[in-house]
């Protein structure tokens, strides 16, 4: 379990171009740390898990599960990025397909479902967007 969140927050952080330091400032933890977690060493506290979350636009509920905690309560289904006014980042949607558990025909989707899914995602997140601008003005 504290394997699969070292790798995901090191793999958020890579793929979003930040060093440790770069994270270490978005989160007010020391950089040092975050390297450690990367390595799996220290178990995070709740408030940190949160923390790498929110900086690495991962959602809370995914990465609190990965570090072994109960997930926070919400009767919203809905995607934090849903409601961005930046579209979500790849990491944002692959975690998205993986917590909703999607079958077709009784069946996990293969890769490539999964990435016809993401670019559809994309799309359509776009569309909206678009549609809450006009909203506004």
């Amino acid at each position: 379990m504290l394997k699969e969140f070292s790798t995901t927050i090191k793999t958020a952080r890579l793929t979003q171009n930040l060093s440790l330091r770069d994270l270490a400032e978005l989160t007010g933890l020391d950089h040092s740390y975050i390297g450690r977690l990367e390595k799996g060493i220290p178990t995070p506290s709740r408030d940190t898990v949160i923390k790498l979350a929110k900086a690495l636009k991962i959602p809370e509920n995914s990465l609190l599960i990965k570090a072994g905690y109960t997930p926070n309560k919400s009767n919203d289904l809905t995607p934090t990025w849903w409601h961005s006014d930046t579209p979500p980042t790849d990491i944002e949607l692959e975690e998205f397909l993986k917590s909703a558990n999607i079958y077709f025909d009784g069946a996990p989707l293969n890769e490539e479902d999964k990435e016809d899914i993401l670019t559809y995602l994309k799309v359509k997140w776009e569309r909206e967007k678009k549609k809450r601008e006009k909203g506004k003005g």
